[in-house]
């Protein structure tokens, strides 16, 4: 005689529960772990609350400062060219200057103690004595030009131009390295931040170049000295954008004046102005 057991079945809908019921049944059969899971939880959970109100802040994407701007508005001024001023009513309708070569200076007379030296031979009559005084050497590269008081480059267009005046119109304040004819206000270390960047000289590169644009902002100290440059648009040429930026590193710039100095407060600053340079090769304008 066999015992007959009656096996009951969990009903569908109570299944999942059931299962749910079996297995935590089985965790609470080991407490250690269950009192270990708790309390590690527990850690967890405080070691992020107290992350979270106590640890450094980190902000996600954020823009950086700009905190290395000189506030100032600059404006420089017009170049002008070193010269002469011309009378408005009396120039000529073609200016043209004639090209002329720095007179050499005059031999000094030497004494001698021989006493058998020959004496030089007298001037011819027709020779006239050389009364030219130049202020600067001869440029070898003005051979056969007309002897005058310093080097000029001559604009004649046909051999047959004669000179209208003697240089061309200027100030007697302007700078060697000015362009224009015509003064223009602005801020004078502004305008002598852009001379001495006219004044730089970009080194060799290879080949003859063709017309670029390089773009660029400064950041210097009180001290005219360049921190860093900040390139806003290159040339397309990394040979000549390197030149370009050796150059400007190793230019000297006029010290900053008295106020601008005190913004500065001994740190460097970014000028808040789009430099452009242009030109073809080593040859380039800075405006």
């Amino acid at each position: 005689m066999t015992d007959e057991f009656k096996v009951r079945t969990t009903p569908a809908l109570l299944a999942p529960f059931a299962s749910f019921a079996r297995e935590f049944g089985d965790i609470l059969r080991n407490p250690v772990a269950v009192f270990g899971g708790i309390f590690g939880t527990g850690l967890f959970a405080g070691g992020v609350v107290a992350l979270a109100l106590f640890g450094p802040k980190f902000e996600v994407n954020a823009a950086p400062a700009e905190d290395d701007v000189l506030e100032m508005e600059f404006m420089p001024g017009a170049l002008v060219r070193k010269g002469e001023k011309i009378d408005p009513t009396t120039i000529p309708e073609k200016i043209i200057v004639e090209e002329t070569v720095a007179a050499a200076a005059p031999a000094e007379a030497k004494v001698t103690k021989d006493e058998k030296a020959v004496p030089n031979p007298e001037p011819k009559k027709n020779d006239k004595p050389k009364d030219t005084k130049a202020t600067e050497a001869p440029d070898p590269n003005k051979k056969g030009a007309k002897e005058s008081d310093k080097n000029r480059e001559g604009n004649k267009q046909y051999d047959s131009d004669l000179p209208t005046v003697k240089d061309l119109p200027g100030d007697p304040f302007g700078s060697p390295n000015g362009w224009a004819d015509m003064a223009k206000d602005g801020d004078p270390w502004a305008t002598a931040v852009l001379g001495a960047l006219n004044g730089m000289k970009i080194g060799a590169y290879a080949g003859q170049g063709s017309p670029a644009v390089y773009k660029f902002q400064l950041v210097v100290c009180a001290d005219g000295s360049v921190d860093r440059i900040k390139v806003t648009k290159p040339s397309g040429d990394a040979k000549l954008d390197g030149a370009i930026k050796n150059a400007i590193e190793s230019l000297k710039l006029p010290k900053a004046p008295a106020n601008i100095a005190a913004q500065l407060a001994g740190k460097c600053k970014r000028i808040p102005y789009d430099f452009t340079w242009s030109g073809a090769g080593q040859s380039g304008k800075v405006k």
